[in-house]
């Protein structure tokens, strides 16, 4: 079954490969329906690295979005009725925050903008490298699980209760991403923007939860793994991490990094011409597209590891835990 598997993924990743050089084609959507969508903001940093102005005033965000789409600044301009005064003024202050810039001669930004049509591609090419992933945490997940029975947690949990956390956020987010950052790009890559270090990213709200359903971490005393963590409860938790078991998930991560970082660079050669083929190379850097790519990958990966049932996503889309 397992041969069987491998070679029906082989075809599947050299189909999409090839499909990948061939159609992929920049899908530009007109202001009209930009303008009646509605988008959200976020970024990749740590301690006060954050930007020091307001990106959803007066029209920045969707300006940022009508670049993207190469919508001619006339068009935005008459359609938000500004002034050419506050035109200029924004694209004064988006240029001295290093959120645009010019390339052939017209602005575009410098931080990682995704239409839904964008998403819609973006997780259609991400599907070869996902899968990858989940059919490699399959096959170490008797490791993992014994590794689990070293936490404090196991004492009163099962592992299928935390299945989603660890598979998800330990292995390939939180305790993760910072890993892949380094090892993947080679660098420490955020860009250097007023002063400080950040990746960006404006990204269409396309369900009642978080922006294409991707999952993400949102530490504190009380933190938040999913998609829907503005409507988790944080009142209480059953679940807690020690600092004992901190250690032990510091160390899955560890050990599944060499085969994360392995998966992803055979395929780095495809990552590139996603990049190419999306347009995405003609606005930002190969390190932001990546940063904010690995997002999709990574829950898609989770997605396909529910499929499989290794994992079980809560109901809200959140895991809401403690750390001691």
């Amino acid at each position: 079954m397992k041969n069987l598997e491998r070679k029906v993924l082989s075809i599947f990743i050299i189909f999409s490969l090839y499909s990948c050089k061939k159609e992929i084609v920049k899908h530009n959507t007109s202001l009209d329906e930009i303008s009646n969508r509605k988008f959200e903001h976020k970024f990749i940093s740590r301690g006060d690295n954050f930007p020091d102005f307001k990106i959803s005033k007066e029209n920045r965000r969707l300006f940022l979005v009508a670049l993207h789409n190469n919508i001619p600044i006339k068009e935005f301009q008459t359609k938000t009725k500004i002034n050419d005064e506050e035109l200029n003024s924004m694209i004064q202050l988006l240029k001295s925050k290093k959120w645009i810039h010019k390339i052939n001669g017209k602005y575009k930004p410098t931080v990682f903008v995704a239409t839904r049509e964008d998403g819609e591609r973006l997780y259609k090419y991400s599907e070869p490298i996902a899968r990858l992933i989940a059919l490699k945490i399959k096959e170490l997940l008797p490791n993992i699980k014994e590794k689990f029975n070293h936490t404090e947690i196991s004492l009163t949990h099962n592992f299928e209760e935390w299945s989603f956390q660890i598979l998800s956020n330990v292995l390939l987010d939180n305790w993760q991403i910072f890993h892949v950052e380094n090892q993947f790009l080679g660098k420490y890559a955020r860009p250097v923007r007023h002063g400080k270090n950040y990746y960006a990213s404006i990204t269409e709200l396309t369900t009642d939860r978080e922006s294409f359903g991707i999952y993400g971490n949102k530490y504190g005393k009380i933190s938040v793994y999913g998609n829907n963590r503005m409507k988790a409860d944080l009142s209480s938790t059953k679940y807690f991490v020690s600092k004992k078991d901190n250690e032990v998930f510091i160390e899955l991560a560890k050990a599944f990094l060499p085969e994360l970082i392995k998966i992803l660079n055979t395929k780095k050669e495809y990552s590139q011409e996603v990049f190419e083929k999306l347009g995405y190379s003609k606005e930002i850097t190969f390190e932001e597209f990546y940063m904010w790519w690995y997002h999709f990958i990574y829950s898609q990966t989770t997605e396909f590891m529910e499929e499989m049932k290794i994992l079980s996503i809560p109901i809200d889309g959140n895991f809401v835990y403690g750390i001691e």
